[in-house]
């Protein structure tokens, strides 16, 4: 398997660093591997602010073929193969700081694989020796970073008990009926799908929408990143007594 790694856009300098809570929750953090170079080179790795529940074997799997690559012989330069390779691979990147979206680390450069299932964003730190990896799981981060998330001024749904179109406004409690029906539900799920569509507003943010709308605009329910690209619930993160580290 053969990755690229590649620049990052200026809104993405955000993705280097640790998230926690809601920040997490929308882009899919997974979690932080730090490895020091410098002590026993690649073989010395640590996870910060993992969140298990994301650590899937799909991402154990993924996780694991990324870092094979990046130690092995298909890169000219490969950063975690040892300590010699690691700061020639500096060498060829370290003139792209770590900068934008309010982030600005001059001391520190970052480059991005992205595999089919995960993205990998690799903060590195060419004066002390160290590399830290921050993967997302891309299902969550990729609408995230196409403004997805977020719920639109409004939109057409269909009422559950009766399969009627309405129409949604954010943040107001209830809707508004719409003078066309069809008098079939799956008819008038047609229409909903192709005046959203044609709006740009995907499935996840129609049911986070009408979620909002009857049951309140700061439960779970109402945060499009919430839901699949088929508006089906994701399940929800396990409560837990105490931070993870």
């Amino acid at each position: 398997m053969v990755y690229n790694l590649t620049n990052y856009e200026g809104n993405e300098a955000r993705l280097f660093f640790s998230m926690d809570g809601e920040e997490a929750e929308r882009h899919g953090a997974v979690c932080n591997t730090a490895i020091d170079m410098e002590q026993e080179g690649c073989e010395n790795m640590q996870r910060f602010y993992r969140r298990r529940y994301m650590e899937t074997p799909e991402y154990k799997a993924d996780l694991k073929r990324v870092v094979s690559y990046l130690r092995g012989n298909d890169m000219e330069t490969p950063p975690l193969r040892s300590y010699q390779d690691f700061l020639a691979f500096c060498r060829v990147y370290g003139g792209q700081p770590l900068k934008g979206d309010g982030v600005n680390v001059p001391i520190a450069f970052g480059v991005k694989i992205q595999t089919d299932s995960h993205t990998y964003y690799l903060r590195v730190h060419p004066n002390i020796g160290k590399v830290n990896i921050h993967a997302y799981d891309s299902r969550y981060l990729l609408p995230e970073l196409a403004g997805k998330h977020d719920t639109p001024n409004g939109c057409y749904s269909l009422l559950p008990s009766t399969g009627e179109i309405i129409l949604i406004r954010r943040g107001e409690k209830g809707y508004t009926p719409v003078a066309y029906q069809t008098g079939d539900r799956k008819e008038n799920r047609v229409f909903v799908d192709a005046h959203n569509s044609e709006n740009r507003v995907t499935r996840g943010q129609e049911e986070a929408m009408l979620a909002g709308s009857l049951f309140g605009w700061n439960t779970p329910a109402a945060k499009p990143w919430n839901y699949d690209q088929n508006g089906t619930p994701r399940p929800a993160p396990p409560k837990r007594t105490e931070p993870e580290r």
